[in-house]
């Protein structure tokens, strides 16, 4: 179960708040994508999730809650927790089913000032009852020696991470465990999980997500998206929250609006997808074109990391007198073997609203075409627009 209105991400609450000042009467919807659906969703489990889901709206932000929420992020206005301890998960707003191939669907509809809170909670809500209800052949065996192995081999390397295990967590304990241990250790950057950073004393790390550039798609510019939503980032945040997300259309397109100004101006920026060398060596070609000392900027990669992979990556950044940092999910808080493997789910933002009621669909490309999602047109119009893709090409 969802243990708390603040058993989320944090890039939930700092986006939320922007999505409040900026556009608090816009009306989105969102999709279910099971990557590597097998057919295996049966009646009662999906059942079990629908139970599970209607819980929710009984949650709500206790006074403790609050007052460590104003206190570790004073960025975020007080109007915004008076919104959210007033708040309540609505179930009405999501919908759930299974297709004729047993695999499971799911559609949130809504304000998106509302409909915002769900992704994050559905997803850890749908990969507990799959291996509470469907995949079962595991056992909690070794976890804490495995998760204390991992930590002492990122400490051994000088690597910074933080667990960014929420939405792919295979139970709140899994997830519990890698925060509990890895705050042993000094490289221990924090969570993204505000709960968990409150019961453990230390940092909640995050700032956006794709579905804020996306949005900025449909209100503003395809081609430009990512210009307009680093703007408004800062309009809301004033220099806080600085790690841009540059894979929503490729980096490529990206890095056409990441001007002097903009590179100046975050902090960070976050690999998600593709190959995380060529990346790197994009964005320190990109700062040195600006006269940009990009060993200032430190890199971020969250692209389902191991610390295996985050430790290649840490020396291969070092070796070149950078420094980076690591968000690592599915490998530490739900890692049970090859028998018994972690989903790969997702939630992504599919049309925004305009005020006429006109729904437009919105997508994400990103640096691997497996990681594309939204409507097929839309897709080819979007590859069209940031690639130069032609549009029959792309349709075939």
């Amino acid at each position: 179960m969802i243990r708390s209105i603040i058993d989320n991400d944090l890039y939930k609450f700092s986006m939320a708040n922007a999505v409040l000042q900026l556009f608090p009467n816009l009306r989105v919807s969102y999709r279910f994508t099971d990557r590597k659906g097998k057919g295996r969703w049966t009646a009662p489990a999906l059942k079990e999730l629908n139970k599970r889901i209607k819980a929710m709206s009984k949650l709500s932000l206790t006074r403790e809650e609050r007052v460590f929420c104003e206190t570790q992020m004073p960025w975020i206005n007080r109007t915004f927790w008076d919104f959210l301890a007033n708040y309540r998960y609505d179930p009405k707003e999501v919908r759930v089913w299974l297709d004729d191939k047993q695999n499971l669907q799911m559609e949130i509809k809504g304000l998106w000032c509302r409909t915002i809170f769900w992704e994050v909670c559905l997803l850890a809500l749908t990969s507990e009852v799959y291996f509470d209800k469907i995949d079962t052949a595991w056992t909690e065996d070794g976890q804490d020696e495995k998760m204390l192995a991992k930590a002492q081999m990122l400490e051994a390397a000088g690597v910074a991470w933080g667990d960014f295990g929420t939405r792919r967590r295979r139970h709140f304990e899994a997830q519990e465990r890698v925060v509990r241990i890895g705050s042993q250790f000094k490289n221990f950057t924090g969570t993204s999980n505000v709960y968990l950073a409150m019961k453990y004393g230390v940092k909640a790390i995050g700032t956006m997500a794709h579905e804020w550039i996306m949005a900025h798609s449909a209100l503003f510019s395809l081609k430009h998206a990512n210009r307009f939503a680093l703007q408004n980032w800062n309009d809301v945040y004033q220099g806080n929250l600085g790690t841009a997300l540059p894979d929503t259309y490729g980096t490529d397109a990206f890095l056409r609006d990441f001007d002097g100004v903009l590179a100046r101006l975050f902090d960070s920026v976050r690999h998600d997808s593709g190959d995380p060398f060529v990346w790197a060596q994009k964005m320190i070609d990109h700062y040195t074109s600006l006269k940009i000392d990009w060993k200032s900027k430190p890199l971020g990669f969250t692209d389902g990391n191991t610390a295996e992979s985050a430790i290649e990556i840490h020396n291969w950044v070092k070796e070149r007198g950078g420094r980076c940092w690591f968000g690592i999910g599915t490998s530490l808080s739900n890692d049970y073997g090859p028998d018994s493997p972690a989903l790969s789910i997702v939630i992504k933002l599919a049309e925004v609203e305009d005020n006429a009621g006109r729904a437009t669909p919105v997508v994400k490309l990103s640096d691997n075409p497996e990681k594309a999602s939204g409507d097929k047109d839309a897709i080819r119009v979007a590859m069209w627009t940031h690639f130069g893709t032609p549009l029959d090409a792309a349709k075939a």
